[in-house]
């Protein structure tokens, strides 16, 4: 029981909603947009971001940053929309930036960069609570093929335990949908 008490603890991440202006030169472009920080490393991010974007456009991995376009038809636009991502290394995590070239964007650009945030931090409680609930139907196997009444106690306080857990990380992923 002490090992799921630890890993609820180790796994704790922070999310927030601080959002900071930003500048960052790519391409030869003067870009405007906003960054935020993570406390998941820096491989986490970039690949959270990569799964997110595919869901409007299609990433495209520049080494240091992304690239995605969004074709014109899709914003309402005569050109085609360019939104640049750039993650860094920082102590305790990661620094994430989100940009676009055109400035008529950038509240935009705010929304997304918050909702990417919240997508990302949903994502990991989802996998806590799913590998609670896994570990949990283990238990329950074991419980019901246990003969001796101590072990089945012990085992049915691991199952408590585990489901206590997992609503404490589903009101986690509440506290964040309501978030702005």
């Amino acid at each position: 029981m002490l090992l799921f008490s630890l890993n609820l603890v180790f796994a704790q991440k922070t999310y927030n909603t601080e959002i900071k202006s930003a500048r960052l030169n790519l391409e030869g472009k003067s870009l405007s947009g906003y960054s935020t920080q993570f406390d998941f490393d820096r491989e986490d991010v970039r690949k959270g971001w990569w799964e997110y974007a595919r869901e409007f456009g299609s990433p495209l991995n520049m080494k240091t940053y992304y690239k995605i376009t969004i074709p014109s038809e899709t914003t309402d636009g005569n050109v085609d929309l360019e939104i640049f991502t750039q993650t860094t290394e920082i102590k305790g995590g990661s620094s994430f930036f989100l940009g676009v070239a055109n400035k008529k964007y950038d509240e935009q650009a705010k929304s997304m960069i918050l909702d990417f945030k919240k997508n990302i931090y949903i994502d990991y409680y989802i996998e806590l609570i799913t590998f609670r609930i896994d570990k949990s139907d283990d238990l329950g196997k074991q419980y019901r093929d246990e003969e001796l009444e101590r072990k089945r106690a012990e085992i049915l306080k691991q199952i408590n335990q585990l489901e206590e857990e997992v609503e404490w990380l589903k009101n986690k992923i509440k506290t964040i949908e309501k978030s702005n």
